[in-house]
């Protein structure tokens, strides 16, 4: 059953209800309070009478003329013989069985006949008894016309709660089934659509805006998906390019190795200090894939404490040893503690060094800077080479995306260590920043 046939008949029955309770409290009510009027007539006839046992009939008769109402007298004898004292508009003469007129003693009563009546009784000496009756016809018509009336009111309480219903539910319903709609062609595979900014504050436009926002997540999922897919492929067909060239040196190696026509001792030995290098090129190559893939691996990283200011430091002083040409500037704040991965952290601090040996002029200027916030370590190692491509300034770099093929097929590297780098920071909760260097390079900006 739909929404809105559920909240029609809800809202129905939920009027048809309540009107009705109240409508039928009241019609009894008033029918109740008309049998009242016509028994407080008929117990002043009834205690006019007692009391008066020469006088009974005329003081009977003195007070039913009297009164408001019409009623009828009666003379009931010992032999059940009725003789009418005063008509009124009860057109049947009252003939009440033996135990209806011993009720009657006591209070009014209601006998069901033809013509419904009401009746009290005043028992005489001598067995006799004078029965007093009024006619219900009017009562129980006026309670029937109320009846009536109030089904009919029911009948347009329903006919405006149905309507009211519908009028205020209909742009909600609207919604709903826009939603349902937008939800199939999303579920089918149709992440362009783009839905309709809602107007309002109801529940069903907070829907309209969480799924919209759902749908821009998604979208922003599948993107990044097929992003990630295209890079993943573009990576693998490069690495097995990257593979394939230092095996085919190699195999050229080993065949002439392997053969009459490479004697020279000379000769021989190039050969052999090639095939290592290749084989150095390859192993750096599937060893930095192995040290991608780890990060892609629910496991628990080996924190310890330590001192990250004598690590870059020690690392500086290295590449400070094997780059004597360079001018290095250094701003290092001492004794700043850290908790991560050591190994990983000096992986790091190796990988974005050797960037700088590889991809930067021998005496571009190189400045370093390590200092700590109240809750944050910052770390900036700038150079003076070419830099990068804005793409990357713009976007950065992300898992297996390799940004510098031509330039690690000239010096060795796997054209990965930006990527390692970046996945180093993340597994410490850090973040990445790559931007323009006052130096004229590359400023690679960590914030731990």
């Amino acid at each position: 059953m739909k929404l809105r046939t559920r909240l029609t008949l809800g809202s129905a029955a939920v009027t048809a209800i309540s009107t009705l309770l109240i409508g039928g409290f009241a019609i009894t009510s008033s029918h109740n309070s008309d049998i009242a009027l016509i028994d407080q007539s008929l117990d002043q006839v009834a205690v006019s009478v007692n009391g008066q046992s020469n006088d009974a009939l005329s003081q009977a008769l003195f007070t039913v003329q009297a009164s408001n109402l019409a009623l009828t007298l009666v003379l009931l004898n010992a032999d059940h013989q009725a003789t009418v004292l005063n008509e009124s508009k009860l057109s049947v003469v009252p003939e009440p069985s033996d135990q209806d007129i011993e009720s009657a003693l006591l209070q009014a009563q209601t006998i069901p006949a033809a013509e419904s009546y009401r009746l009290r009784t005043v028992q005489l000496p001598d067995g006799e008894y004078i029965l007093v009756a009024a006619s219900l016809r009017d009562v129980d018509t006026l309670f029937k016309s109320n009846l009536l009336h109030l089904l009919g009111f029911i009948a347009l309480c329903l006919l405006i709660a149905g309507l009211a219903i519908w009028l205020l539910v209909r742009r909600d319903i609207k919604k709903i089934e826009q939603l349902i709609d937008f939800a199939t062609q999303i579920s089918d595979g149709d992440t362009s659509l783009d839905l309709t900014a809602p107007s309002g504050d109801s529940e069903v436009d907070q829907l309209a805006t969480a799924l919209n926002r759902m749908v821009i997540a998604l979208r922003r999922t599948v993107e990044i998906e097929e992003r990630a897919t295209k890079r993943m492929q573009e990576f693998m067909g490069d690495a097995s390019h990257e593979l394939r060239t230092p095996l085919t040196v190699i195999k050229g190696y080993v065949e002439l190795l392997s053969g009459v026509r490479m004697t020279d001792s000379e000769q021989r030995e190039r050969a052999y200090s090639r095939v290592n290098s290749e084989i150095a090129r390859m192993e750096s190559l599937i060893q930095d894939i192995l040290f991608l893939a780890e990060f892609g691996e629910s496991r628990v990283v080996d924190s310890v404490e330590f001192d990250l200011s004598e690590l870059v430091t020690a690392h500086l002083n290295d590449f400070a040893a094997l780059n004597a040409g360079r001018q290095i500037t250094t701003q290092i704040a001492g004794g700043i503690k850290f908790k991560g991965s050591d190994a990983h952290i000096a992986r790091l601090l190796a990988n974005a060094f050797g960037n700088i040996s590889r991809h930067t002029p021998i005496d571009a200027p190189v400045q370093v800077r390590l200092k700590e916030n109240e809750e944050e370590i910052e770390l900036a190692i700038e150079d003076g080479g070419s830099g990068l491509s804005e793409d990357v300034y713009r976007n950065g770099i992300q898992s297996f995306q390799r940004f510098d093929r031509s330039r690690s097929r000239e010096n060795g590297g796997s054209g990965l260590g930006m990527s390692i780098i970046f996945a180093i920071v993340h597994e410490h909760g850090g973040t990445v920043t790559l931007r323009k260097s006052n130096l004229g390079g590359l400023d690679l900006h960590i914030v731990l």
